[in-house]
Order: C-alpha cells, then structure tokens, then sequence
C-alpha cells in the first residue's frame, strides 16, 4: 500500500476486485486436511531493508520484517477492536488517565529472557526522546511509566486520550540487551540486522536478495494448542517494485506478493492458482472544500450539498482505482465500530443537484453555461496531485459538476508540492487527496478549530463550538459505546455542514498462491497487518480422519 499519494495521519476498515463481498470474507478453511508443521512461505516485497529495530524501522522491507519479529503489549484483533497480547490484561482506572498492564508469565524474548516491565520503561523513553519523531511521539508525550512489579506497569498520562489504547500495540524491544542504547545510536547496532524480538519468526539471514526469518519455538500467543507456528520459513525477497514482485509470482518464485496498484491487480486475476485479495482499509480519498471566508462560493451550504449531491462515486471509484475499493460517505467504512448508520447522506443525483442549486438562487442568468448568482459564477478549482488515479478521480468529479452547471479546473501538481505549499498553505478552493487515517478512528486533527492551519489538518478550515466540544470529549471518553455515541453526532454534523465530500476508501490488494492456507481477510491499515495470523498460516498438510 504506497503512502506516496496519501497525507498519512495516525491518530494515535469492499468492493471485492475478485468476487464479492461475502467472499472475500470467507477464510480457505474447508480442506478435508488439517495443517501440519513445516514448510516455507516466500513473499516478494518492493524495496530493501535499513534498519530491524521497529523504532527505527524506514522501508516497507523494515516494517515487515518488524511485524513478524516484534510484538507489543497490545494488538488489533481481526474485527479492529484492541485487546491484550504480550499483556495478559490491561484496564483504565475510572478517571481514564492511569493504564495498568500485567505481562503474560509466558511471554519471553527469543533468546529465552522473561518479557519485564523494564523493556516497556526502555521502549517507551525512546519514544520520548526528542529527536524521535515517529507515530508514536504524540501518544507518549507526557506519560509516566513506571513499574509496579516484574511483570506489571503502569502508564499515567497527564490528561484523559481515549486512543491511548492503541498506542499500546507498539513493538517491544529488550532492555536487556538494548537497555545502555541511547535512540541517537540505535542506527549503529548490531541489532538492525539480528534483532531478538517476540513475535513467531526471528531473522535468521539476511543478503542483497532476502531476508529469511525462521519459526521461534516458543512463541506465546499458539498456547496452548502448540508451542510454535505452522511454517519454518518466511522469506521476504526483494523486488525493485510490485510489478516485478507480481512477475516474479507468475513465474512460481514466490507464494505472495501484496500492495498491488489496480492495474497489476488486473494482471493478477488472470494468474492460475492464485487468489487476490481486496483488504479493507480505513483509508479514504476525499474532495476537501475551503470553506473559509476568502472563499464566497463555499459559504453557501446549497453549493456544498449540491456538490455531494452531484458526484457520481461509483464512476469516481472505477476511474481512479479500477474499481477496486468501496465507495464512501463517512469517515470511517462499515466494518469500522465507530461507523454511524443513522446520518444524512447525498446519494448520486444531478436532477437532485440542480433542484438544489435553483432553489438557492444559483440560475445561469447569462446562458453561458455557468450558474451565478449575485455576479459571482459557481466555478472553482480542484487541486490535487499528479498521480494518474488523481487526475481520473479529479477529471471524474469535474465532468459530473458540470452537468449541474459548475465550472471546475483542475490543477495537478507533483505530490510533495501538494502537500508543502497547497495543502499547508491552503492554497486551494478544493483539495482532493487521499488520507490514511490509521487504526483509531479520531477525526480530531481534520475538524478541530486548533488544526484549522498547519501543521493541523483540518483542510477545509471547518470548525465550529459544537464540534470542538464534542471532538474533546471524545478524546476523553475511553468507553467505547459512549465514544461511539460522540462520534456519530461528530458524522452526523459533518454530514449536515459537507465541508468535505467523502469519495471512496482503497483496498490493500493482495495476491496469494492456493499453496498457502489459513491466511484470514482482516483490515489492513498498515502493510504489515496482512501477517497478523501468520502463525496459524501452513503449505504442509496432514489427511484428516
């Protein structure tokens, strides 16, 4: 899944390109056969490793290798919700502030060493170095932690942050070997390249072409069916790009490859014994309207809704992605528990649009093809970047307003330029881009009136009291249900106000050979989450009686 044309903003999940929804949901467990120990799975990935240490971690190769080597207290369950992993338990205390974990008395390093409290200390005070300004910085600024017991620490966070809880499934190092290591020099170990994590496989060699990781033979989260992980083997083999990894598939080298773009998804289809798989994500692409003063055609909440009204999303997602997502109207997809049902909604209808534009008083008074009113002509421009699926997605948009009577330019721009000077600056009437929300789902950072100019990301320079209060309460409320409930009132007047329109979110398009089974679909949003069974995956098999 490139992040290239995406704002990526953690926050501290489809349309199945191969069948249907229902399918893709369907896991291959209907064998006659039960799986076996042995065997090696090899996966071709884009790129080249830098770093094994999670907390430095720079490639796509680095990310992946971490995600096999390294857990954390907690992970995200197949259904998105957090619940405990090298942590036996976790619990917030009635005022949401203080988080207590107990560590599992089964959860060792894979040199044998106990998982303590102490790695957690060490783990998070490189967090909190100054100079590290990776996704978790924010989540543990602040906090305190400290050790109640071998096995039991406690967080104190110096105000209520409902998303805490997620920040908890960073990855683990140990302080009994790493304990002396300052973050400025975590770059020059030894343990980049054979690193001793906790998670099912651990670096066994590493060259110009792969990277082979074996099981670890005591791996906590298979007890106590087994002590271990159905393959001997994960090889990660290098590729320059997802279309030579996908060449390298057909040919039978390797049993995977992930991240595909739609066109070599396509490609992909067409390969014997191979299944693709579309997997949820929460990311979307989205058409940010300036609401803001300078901005006169914006103000009209009629042009807003007209403009929601009047995109076809559907056609939007074909041109842009093949197709190969799930058209979108919110800010999280279905799947999601923050998903609200009950919120107003702009199904596709030009004759809709234009009903609500001449209501409005929006009439093309001088027969030039452009609706005006009070002098001012219903025109803007939308930016966005000069990737191809953009532009499609922009030229899309642009003819659909038209029919309605707008008159839409579209301004590409390469996508670093995008993001420095247009969406930073502001400098556009709409910006269309896509944006990887991450595993929390906290709109915060895009409607918040404190993220109204950058480094916030509230493009549309929204805000209003209301929304403030709910936005802060929200943070506050590590209830789930009731964070649910503030949430939907956060859609619902998203939805009613439309300072952005929801387009489409993307699929992480995963191509599989048939050899590989107990793989299981589950949101991806991040890469590396596609492994997040891996221990019940198998290419060995035995008959069943």
């Amino acid at each position: 899944m490139t992040r290239r044309d995406k704002l990526a903003v953690l926050a501290l999940v489809g349309l199945l390109a191969v069948t249907s929804v229902v399918a893709i949901a369907t896991d291959r467990t209907d064998l006659p056969t039960d799986p076996a120990f042995g065997g090696t799975y090899v996966e071709g990935v884009a790129g080249a490793p830098l770093y094994f240490d999670p907390i430095i971690a720079a490639t796509n190769v680095d990310q992946d290798v971490s995600g096999l080597v390294f857990t954390g207290l907690t992970r995200f369950e197949r259904d998105g919700t957090i619940v405990a992993d090298l942590a036996s338990s976790f619990e917030a205390d009635p005022t949401g502030k203080i988080w207590t974990f107990t560590i599992r008395s089964d959860a060792n390093w894979q040199d044998g060493a106990p998982v303590t409290a102490d790695d957690v200390m060490y783990t998070v005070g490189l967090l909190q170095d100054p100079a590290y300004t990776g996704p978790f910085a924010d989540a543990f600024r602040g906090v305190t932690v400290e050790a109640l017991a071998p096995k039991i620490v406690r967080f104190t966070l110096p105000d209520v942050y409902a998303p805490f809880a997620a920040s908890t499934t960073v990855a683990l190092l140990p302080a009994h070997l790493l304990g002396k290591v300052a973050f400025a020099d975590l770059a020059r170990q030894p343990f980049n390249v054979q690193p001793i994590g906790t998670g099912p496989f651990r670096v066994s060699e590493v060259d110009s072409r792969q990277v082979t990781l074996v099981r670890s033979d005591d791996f906590y989260r298979t007890k106590p069916a087994r002590a271990r992980a159905y393959l001997d083997k994960v090889v990660l083999r290098f590729y320059r790009d997802g279309s030579e990894a996908l060449a390298a598939l057909a040919r039978g080298e390797v049993d995977a490859t992930g991240g595909l773009s739609p066109q070599d998804a396509s490609r992909a289809r067409t390969l014997k014994s191979v299944d693709l798989f579309s997997l949820p994500t929460n990311d979307f692409t989205a058409l940010f309207l300036n609401v803001r003063p300078s901005k006169a055609v914006f103000r009209d909440l009629a042009v807003r809704r007209a403009i929601a009204t009047a995109i076809d999303r559907g056609k939007v997602l074909q041109a842009a992605v093949d197709g190969r997502g799930t058209v979108a109207d919110e800010f999280v997809p279905p799947p999601s528990w923050a998903f609200a049902r009950d919120i107003p909604r702009y199904p596709f209808s030009a004759t809709d649009a234009k009903a609500l534009l001449d209501a409005a008083g929006w009439i093309d008074h001088d027969a030039d093809g452009i609706r005006d009113k009070g002098g001012v002509a219903l025109k803007f421009s939308i930016s966005t970047s000069d990737e191809p699926q953009r532009i499609a997605a922009a030229q899309r948009i642009a003819e659909d307003l038209g029919t309605v009577g707008m008159k839409i330019d579209v301004i590409t721009v390469p996508f670093a330029e995008l993001v420095d000077r247009v969406a930073r600056q502001r400098e556009f009437d709409a910006l269309l881009v896509g944006i990887t929300v991450g595993n929390d789902p906290d709109p915060y950072p895009f409607f918040h009136s404190s993220q109204v100019n950058d480094p916030g990301d509230d493009f549309s320079g929204y805000s209003t009291l209301a929304m403030d209060r709910l936005l802060e309460q929200a943070r506050k409320t590590v209830d789930q249900t009731k964070r649910r409930d503030l949430f939907a009132q956060v859609w619902t007047a998203i939805a009613t106000d439309v300072p952005v329109v929801f387009l489409y979110y993307t699929d992480y398009l995963y191509a599989q050979s048939h050899t590989l089974q107990g793989f299981r679909v589950a949101p991806v949003n991040d890469p590396p989450q596609r492994f997040w069974n891996v221990e019940d995956w198998y290419v060995k098999t035995v008959v069943r009686q």
